[in-house]
C-alpha cells in the first residue's frame, strides 16, 4: 500500500479479478498490470460473496513490493454486502491503494465512502465507476464533490448501455465517453476505460482502444491478463512520439518567446504543453 496518494493517470492498465478465485490474483503481476482490482461485486455470486470478502482482505493482509496498485471492488453502499464490505476494510485494514464504487451516482456516494475510510486511512484513492444514465448526468457534480480521495473515473459500458437500452457500441456511447473524459480533466484526476469484453478479439481491443485514447482516456480496464500488454502498449507513446515532442521543446525553449516552428507547424503554447505531455508519459509510463 502507498504511504501517500498516488498518480493513477500513471497506472494505464488495471485487470479485474473475480474475489473468489485467488488462484488469479498472481497473475496481475506476472503480466505486467499496473494494479489489480479484486472484485467483489458482478463477478461474484451473492451466494459466494462473504468467502470473497474474506479471500480479498486476506489477500491484502500482506505488504506488497511488485510496485502494483492494490485495489477492490466493493459492493453498492445500497446493498447489504456493500455495508459489509466497507466495514470490513475499515475494521481490518487490508493494505489497498483503491477503492473502486460501482453504480456512483452523485457526490454523496463519494463523500459518504470518504468519511467513512478515513477512520482508517489517511491516503487512499476512489475511483468513481459511472454506469448509469443517473451517473453521467451528475459527473460534474460528484467530479466536484468535497473529497480529495477522488482520483479518478471509471466508464461502465455495458451497464450503462443497458440502463439506456441503447448498443454497447463506440459510436452510440461516444457522448458519454466524451463526458466522462471532460469531467475528470476538470478535476485533473484518471480516467479509464471499461474492458473490452472479447478477450479473443485483438483486434477489436486495438481499435477500441484507439479510439479512447483519441478521446482523452488516460487508461482502461481489462478482463483477462492477454489484455494487459496492448493497452500498456496504446497509452504509453511511441520513440518517434517521444523524439519529435523532444524536438519540439527544444525549439519553443531556444525560440526565447518568438515565433517558431517545426517542420513546417507552428509552435504555439497548447503545442508545446502537449509535447511536454508525451515526454512525461513516454518517461513514467512502464
Amino acid at each position: 500500500m502507498s504511504d501517500k496518494m498516488i498518480n493513477l493517470k500513471l497506472f494505464p492498465a488495471l485487470l479485474f479479478t473475480p474475489g473468489n478465485q485467488p488462484e488469479r490474483f498472481a497473475k496481475a503481476s506476472e503480466v505486467g498490470a499496473n494494479g489489480i482490482i479484486v472484485d467483489l461485486e458482478d463477478s461474484v455470486p451473492v451466494e459466494d460473496k462473504g468467502r470473497a470478502r474474506d479471500i480479498a482482505i486476506d489477500f491484502y493482509s500482506r505488504p506488497s513490493s511488485n510496485g502494483v496498485i492494490s485495489a477492490i471492488r466493493i459492493n453498492s453502499l445500497s446493498t447489504i454486502n456493500g455495508i459489509k464490505d466497507l466495514a470490513e476494510i475499515i475494521d481490518k485494514k487490508p493494505l489497498i491503494d483503491v477503492v473502486l464504487y460501482p453504480k456512483t451516482e452523485s457526490q454523496h456516494d463519494i463523500n459518504l465512502i470518504s468519511e467513512l475510510l478515513s477512520e482508517a486511512y489517511k491516503d487512499i484513492s476512489i475511483i468513481a465507476l459511472i454506469e448509469t444514465a443517473q451517473g453521467t448526468s451528475n459527473l460534474y457534480d460528484i467530479v466536484n464533490c468535497s473529497s480529495e480521495k477522488l482520483q479518478g473515473l471509471m466508464f461502465g459500458a455495458a451497464d450503462y448501455a443497458a440502463d439506456l437500452n441503447c448498443e454497447c457500441t463506440p459510436q452510440a456511447l461516444i457522448w458519454a465517453r466524451m463526458k466522462m473524459v471532460e469531467a475528470a480533466a476538470l478535476k485533473q484526476i484518471a480516467c479509464y476505460d471499461s474492458p473490452y469484453f472479447d478477450f479473443k478479439d485483438e483486434s477489436g481491443l486495438v481499435n477500441e482502444l484507439n479510439e479512447v485514447r483519441s478521446l482523452g482516456f488516460s487508461g482502461k480496464a481489462a478482463i483477462h491478463p492477454k489484455q494487459i500488454k496492448t493497452i500498456k502498449i496504446s497509452f504509453r507513446p511511441t520513440l518517434d512520439q517521444y523524439k519529435e515532442a523532444k524536438e519540439i521543446v527544444r525549439i519553443y525553449n531556444e525560440s526565447s518567446g518568438k515565433a517558431c516552428q517545426y517542420e513546417g507547424r507552428m509552435i504555439d503554447i497548447p503545442i508545446y504543453s502537449k509535447a511536454q505531455q508525451i515526454i512525461s508519459n513516454f518517461n513514467n509510463l512502464s
